[in-house]
C-alpha cells in the first residue's frame, strides 16, 4: 500500500469512494477535479490517496478554512473504500493529513461525515469529538407541489442573476448558519468558483427578488437522477414570510423536470426554522450528518 499525492487521472475512483461512503453526496468526476484546480492558495490544501495494487483505495485532503476569520482553523476528511477498512489504511491517510494540518499553523480541525457507528468509534478513538450534527433527510422532487408566490416577490434562476447581488445576499445568511467556526469571511473569487462548480445546476437553482434586490436564494447540484442542496438563505429582514420554501419548491420541481427523483439535504439541530421548511417540504430522515472536531497540541 503506498500513500501518494493525487492525481488527475484518480477523478473517477476518488468520487466513487467519496459517494460509497455517503451515497446522498452529489459529485461528478468533472467537480472533483474543478476544485482540485481552483482551491485557493490560501488553504493550502493536501490531497493524497491511498493505492493498492495500482487501484485508488482510500483518499485524504486536509487544508486550512477561509471562510472564517480564525486564521488557525482547518478542516479534513478521510474515505477508505469498504473492502479495504480496518487494514490501517484510513490512519495513514489521517497521519498525512494530521502532519500537514500542523505544517500550516492549524490548531484545531473540523470534519463534515455522513454518520455511521464504525466511523464514529474509529474517529473518536483517534481523538476527534463530536461538535455538532443533524438529520440526512430526503425528498421525490415530483411530490412536491407548485409554490405560492408572495406578492411583490419575483421569482428567477441563478443562471440570470447577478454575482454580486447573489453573493451579497449568501454573505449575510451565512453568518447564521450553526457551524463549529463561523462562516464570517467568504472571499469573493472563492464564492465565483463554488458558482461555477459543475454539478451546480444553475437554471434548477432558484433566487427570489424583491425589486432587483435578491432576498432568499437555494443552490441545488444534480448529477444524474440525483440531486443535493447547496445553501439555502434568506436575507433577514425577509424571515418568516416563507420565502425559503418558495425558492426550494421552485427548484425541487426544475429537478424534477429534469428527471430527478431523489434530493437530499441536511441541517444542523440548531437549525430550527430551515428543519421545519424542510419538513413542509416533505423531506424524510434517510441518516445523519456529523461535524467531528480535534485540537493541536
Amino acid at each position: 500500500m503506498e500513500i501518494r499525492p493525487a492525481r488527475d487521472d484518480d477523478a473517477e475512483a476518488a468520487t466513487a469512494i467519496l459517494r460509497e461512503v455517503d451515497d446522498a453526496r452529489v459529485l461528478s468526476a468533472a467537480a472533483w477535479l474543478h476544485e482540485r484546480h481552483t482551491a485557493s492558495e490560501r488553504e493550502h490544501r493536501l490531497q493524497v490517496v491511498a493505492v493498492d495494487d495500482d487501484a485508488v483505495v482510500g483518499l485524504g485532503a486536509a487544508a486550512l478554512d477561509t471562510w472564517t476569520t480564525s486564521l488557525d482553523k482547518g478542516w479534513c476528511n478521510v474515505a477508505v473504500t469498504g473492502s479495504h477498512r480496518g487494514k490501517g489504511i484510513g490512519s495513514a491517510l489521517l497521519d498525512a493529513a494530521f502532519q500537514h494540518l500542523k505544517e500550516i499553523g492549524a490548531t484545531r480541525a473540523t470534519s463534515f461525515t455522513r454518520f455511521s457507528e464504525e466511523g464514529e468509534r474509529w474517529a473518536v478513538a483517534r481523538g476527534w469529538s463530536r461538535v455538532l450534527s443533524g438529520p440526512l433527510i430526503a425528498v421525490d422532487p415530483r411530490t412536491v407541489p407548485e409554490p405560492s408566490v408572495p406578492s411583490g416577490i419575483r421569482i428567477g434562476s441563478m443562471r440570470d442573476a447577478q454575482l454580486e447581488a447573489v453573493y451579497d445576499a449568501v454573505v449575510e445568511a451565512a453568518r447564521d448558519e450553526p457551524r463549529p467556526e463561523p462562516i464570517d469571511n467568504i472571499p469573493y473569487d472563492e464564492f465565483v468558483t463554488e458558482w461555477d462548480q459543475p454539478d451546480v445546476d444553475l437554471d434548477a437553482s432558484t433566487i427570489a427578488y424583491d425589486g432587483e434586490r435578491v432576498v432568499a436564494f437555494t443552490e441545488l447540484r444534480v448529477v444524474g437522477d440525483r440531486g443535493q442542496h447547496g445553501f439555502t438563505g434568506t436575507r433577514r429582514d425577509y424571515r418568516g414570510r416563507g420565502l425559503a420554501t418558495v425558492v426550494k419548491r421552485v427548484a425541487l420541481r426544475a429537478a424534477a423536470a429534469r428527471g430527478v427523483t431523489r434530493v437530499t439535504t441536511s441541517n444542523a439541530e440548531e437549525n430550527a426554522a430551515m428543519r421545519a421548511v424542510n419538513r413542509n417540504l416533505g423531506f424524510t430522515p434517510i441518516g445523519e450528518h456529523v461535524i467531528y472536531a480535534r485540537d493541536f497540541g
